[in-house]
């Protein structure tokens, strides 16, 4: 299992897929292969290589080659060779193959008998169907995928139900054999044999118990890293506008886990055999077997009769508790502005009546369960004094003995119980269904996790290219941005002017990549973002946002958060160019300090500073700044512009500002309005205001 796998051989696993990757033409970080390393499950190396390169690159596949049939158009290649991983670099004349190893930064010459990986393209038959239930289908693929597991607890459950009938042979065999002859030899020996019997049936609950388990615990791995990376990859202008809601929407997943775990997955085990209970108690008494028969579509019924009315009730109870949930959630986060308002009541009183239409749904939805609870108990009770009433005439007839009886009404028990618990399985189901279908429906939305998202260059010299664009925000009744034609070429400096609203932060998101055009295409270099490897278009765009967001953490952690870890000389640098090397000299653990969530405690200008620190250790291609000094004072701007003057010609800087001295550091400005680009013109025309066709705003701000 992959979590065997020392640190040694992941890293050294991690640098041979790496090598093997770029001698092949992708563009793939270090820190990517890291992460796809140790996140697959697998028992041997070759299920380690195939199934982290398949998460790297969803459309290709390792196949494998014997190392005797090998030739050099083959290389580069992978192989497990000597206990550990390796890069098959090249292959001579006599057979010997050159492997590469991260663990001696030597190349090694062997005699292979191992067979190796070659990565290759897969051939898809026909295009795959968008599957609009994605949630129902992962849970389905990893039940399958365990389905050895289930295999040994259903054998589990057939030998518990076999045994389970021991108990009502054994008060059969008392009652006519024993008590009749106190035949206590007889009875000790049965004794004996029943309580063999009850130790055997504690030891398959038991198994069965465990297996189930292990198969939660597994599936949990699996599934909840699933939801929280669908959720993650879900377009950022996509998502749903309310974060508390999201969140409570993510919860829901807790219910489908809670359900598959619960004592419903052993209830529907023993469901197929309250069939067999049955046919037993034919064979010991006949047609008395009819009542407990009976019961079986009487119980689905009144399961079927709460299924609708139940429904209606869990998804109404959702939907408040969600609200509620996201109303939490803002009131936390803007807790500040709450007070500063003097709002508490608003939100007080919305909290007071979500509870108590929650508690109004949960108390229906607990009558509704009790009374078909209630139903189907009277109902258990009444075949089971008529079974016996049966009972009585059968003996009369002299077709059913005393014990016979006694034993009928033990197996109908155990059958009927088992049967009773169908209307509570359906109200489980009911708020695991609804879940589910919360869960499909957020994870459909539009995604950036697609496995047509894989193209990538390797230049540096990379153009931003806006054609016909159109924009709006989700259920948006206007466009928010119409762009015709921009193209920002390698090395230029472009300032972005406008009034607040007219679309800069947008611009400046879409040609990040962080939305995506309602039509035309955002392209870097001659890619469509929309099939760009997400990796690549991350590391070659940085993007500062208007406000910078710390995380729970260290300081250290924030400043290289999805980024390989900087060496300290390169961290030092860097935080001597911002200024924050006094800010880590302040603190008492230096860049171990802690960072409390959201960055409290970092004044805004601060965490400006630190995320431009950001930029610099990630070096990307192209900087995308938003209104970076709207909270930074004069000291800290003053070092920023000296940063971004600074920078290597071959950067792309585009930044939005309200600053007319910022257009010093600018080759052309442009001027939205409205959403619209009004005006591309030399940035040193619009600080001389020479222009005279020039929109008398940009004039203005050239002026000023």
């Amino acid at each position: 299992m992959l979590d065997k796998m020392d640190i040694p051989q992941s890293e050294n696993l991690a640098f041979c897929m790496h090598a093997c990757a770029e001698r092949r033409g992708h563009v793939v970080t270090l820190l990517e292969v890291q992460q796809s390393v140790r996140r697959v499950l697998a028992d041997t190396p070759e299920e380690v290589l195939q199934a982290s390169w398949r998460w790297l690159f969803p459309g290709e596949r390792l196949v494998s080659v014997p190392a005797a049939l090998a030739r050099s158009e083959h290389v580069p290649a992978l192989v497990w060779a000597s206990g550990s991983y390796a890069l098959v670099s090249s292959f001579s004349e006599s057979g010997e193959a050159s492997l590469v190893r991260s663990v001696d930064a030597k190349v090694r010459v062997e005699h292979l008998r191992n067979t190796i990986w070659i990565p290759i393209r897969s051939i898809a038959t026909a295009p795959s169907a968008e599957d609009d239930r994605p949630a129902s289908t992962a849970i389905r693929t990893v039940l399958s995928e365990n389905k050895g597991l289930f295999a040994r607890a259903g054998l589990a459950t057939l030998f518990i139900n076999v045994l389970a009938i021991v108990t009502s042979l054994f008060a059969m065999q008392v009652y006519d054999r024993v008590v009749p002859n106190f035949a206590y030899a007889t009875l000790w020996v049965l004794v004996s044999g029943v309580v063999l019997c009850l130790v055997f049936d504690f030891v398959f609950k038991w198994l069965r118990l465990r297996l189930v388990e292990y198969l939660a615990r597994r599936a949990d791995d699996v599934l909840s890293l699933y939801f929280f990376e669908k959720l993650m990859a879900l377009k950022l202008d996509r998502r749903p506008n309310k974060t508390g809601s999201l969140v409570a929407q993510v919860r829901d997943y807790e219910s489908v886990k809670v359900f598959m775990t619960s004592t419903a997955l052993f209830a529907l085990a023993d469901l197929p055999f309250v069939l067999f209970f049955i046919s037993v108690i034919a064979m010991i008494g006949g047609h008395v077997s009819l009542f407990p028969l009976l019961f079986i579509p009487i119980a689905v019924l009144i399961g079927l009769l709460v299924q609708r009315p139940l429904a209606r009730l869990q998804q109404q109870q959702s939907d408040d508790s969600t609200r509620r949930h996201g109303m939490l959630v803002e009131v936390i986060h803007g807790g500040e502005s709450v007070k500063a308002l003097s709002a508490e009541w608003r939100f007080s009183l919305g909290w007071q009546e979500l509870t108590r239409e929650i508690s109004k749904c949960g108390e229906q939805i607990r009558k509704l369960g009790g009374l078909a609870q209630y139903i189907t108990g009277g109902v258990q009770q009444l075949c089971y004094v008529l079974l016996i009433a049966a009972g009585v005439y059968r003996i009369e007839d002299g077709a059913l003995t005393m014990g016979g009886l006694i034993a009928c009404s033990i197996l109908a028990g155990r059958a009927m119980a088992n049967t009773a618990q169908i209307s509570s399985i359906i109200v489980q189901w009911q708020h695991a269904k609804h879940a589910l279908h919360i869960l499909n429906h957020l994870i459909s939305l539009p995604s950036d996790n697609r496995i047509q998202q894989q193209a990538s260059i390797s230049t540096n010299a990379l153009s931003l290219t806006l054609s016909n664009v159109r924009y709006a925000y989700a259920e948006a009744a206007s466009l928010q941005l119409e762009i015709d034609q921009l193209t920002v070429a390698s090395g230029e400096r472009v300032a972005v002017l406008g009034r607040n609203g007219s679309g800069k932060s947008t611009l400046l998101k879409i040609m990040a990549g962080l939305c995506t055009p309602n039509e035309g295409r955002a392209c870097l270099g001659d890619i469509d973002m929309q099939v760009a490897r997400q990796s690549w278009l991350r590391s070659s765009v940085g993007y500062l946002p208007q406000e910078v967001r710390l995380f729970a953490g260290t300081l250290r952690e924030n400043l290289s958060m999805g980024l390989p870890s900087p060496l300290d000389d390169e961290l030092s640098d860097v935080l001597a160019l911002t200024g924050l090397d006094s800010l880590v000299a302040q603190q008492p653990s230096g860049l171990d300090s802690m960072v409390f969530e959201g960055g409290a405690g970092f004044s805004g200008g601060q965490r400006q500073m630190i995320g431009i620190a950001r930029l610099m250790l990630q070096k990307p291609a192209i900087w995308l700044l938003d209104e970076p000094s709207a909270s930074l004072d004069q000291e800290s701007e003053q070092c920023l512009i000296k940063i971004i003057k600074e920078l290597p010609t071959s950067i792309s800087v585009v930044f939005a500002t309200h600053k007319p001295q910022w257009l010093s550091l600018s080759h052309r400005t442009l001027l939205l309005e409205s959403g619209r680009l009004r005006a591309d013109v030399p940035s040193d025309r619009v600080r001389t205001g020479s222009s005279a066709k020039m929109p008398p705003s940009i004039v203005k701000a050239g002026a000023s």
